[in-house]
């Protein structure tokens, strides 16, 4: 549902039929993760747009303005338990216009709301507020070296995610959304694997994708940055990306996978989110195949 349908049909009906809508996606998630655990497939990377157009500041729409939200909650929460008793993992991956590292504060204090959205939503769901429910994140932004250093930028990525802001007015991201985020290699500019093992590896969880790593390399093996990589999630099961480009655009996702990938076989200890267009039916391709 986009913001120009919600204000064609006024704010009541809008919300009524949002609120319809978010609940569909809801029972359709419960389904989605059923179907996984029926077909083989033991993680499910949750969609971000399963509540569209809550944390759109210019609507000002409250949880409690959707006329089904005692049903939305309860809809999540047998996504939870159904998840649970297929042994479905789940994970979330916020849009790339979330940027905690921006220099523009109105664009941190609305990744601020969105993140604590997200995080609210797998609470819902009954995830532990831990890493085994990951909230993978990419930094998105360069340090731009005319006005600080790396030490600056991290500490500015982390003034974003603590618990306390320095002004009251300002937001900050929830104990939820702070006991899940984890952050990707990025596909170009400086946070390669090795930049972001360097920076951040001793601070929080990192996940490597293998597309971004060959499209912005740290000239190193794909197999040392992954085990450098799973030391940073200490006792919790990695979240890793594989994907394969087109050769048309080599940052592009495929929709299916040409061969078994050898960082995926090797690395059984991690849970792989395979990033093709074909989603389960390049999954169930490989599943088959092996």
């Amino acid at each position: 549902m986009t913001r120009k349908r919600f204000l064609e049909l006024g704010r009541n009906a809008a919300l009524k039929e949002l609120s319809s809508r978010i609940l569909h996606n809801c029972e359709l998630t419960k389904q989605i993760v059923l179907h996984c655990a029926s077909v083989g497939i033991a993680h499910y990377r949750i969609s971000s747009c399963l509540l569209p157009l809550v944390t759109d500041s210019t609507l000002r729409i409250f949880y409690d303005d959707l006329p089904d939200m005692r049903r939305i909650e309860a809809a999540l929460a047998e996504v939870g338990v159904a998840a649970k008793d297929c042994g479905v993992s789940i994970s979330s991956h916020p849009d790339q216009f979330n940027v905690l590292t921006s220099y523009n504060q109105d664009v941190i204090d609305r990744s601020i709301k969105e993140l604590n959205h997200q995080a609210y939503v797998l609470d819902l769901i009954g995830l532990p507020q831990n890493y085994s429910a990951p909230m993978c994140l990419h930094l998105n932004l360069s340090p731009d070296f005319k006005r600080e250093t790396i030490s600056d930028y991290v500490d500015r990525f982390v003034a974003s995610l603590a618990s306390c802001s320095q002004s009251a007015s300002l937001a900050s991201c929830s104990q939820s959304v702070r006991n899940r985020l984890v952050l990707e290699n990025e596909d170009k500019s400086f946070w390669n694997c090795a930049n972001l093992y360097e920076h951040f590896g001793s601070r929080i969880p990192l996940v490597y994708d293998n597309l971004h790593d060959s499209c912005n390399q740290s000239n190193a093996h794909p197999q040392v940055l992954i085990d450098l990589f799973k030391i940073t999630w200490g006792t919790y099961a990695p979240v890793m990306h594989w994907s394969e480009g087109t050769p048309e655009k080599p940052r592009s996702h495929a929709e299916f996978a040409s061969h078994i990938p050898e960082v995926v076989s090797m690395n059984k200890d991690c849970v792989w989110e395979f990033e093709l267009k074909g989603k389960d039916c390049a999954i169930l391709q490989i599943l088959k195949s092996q």
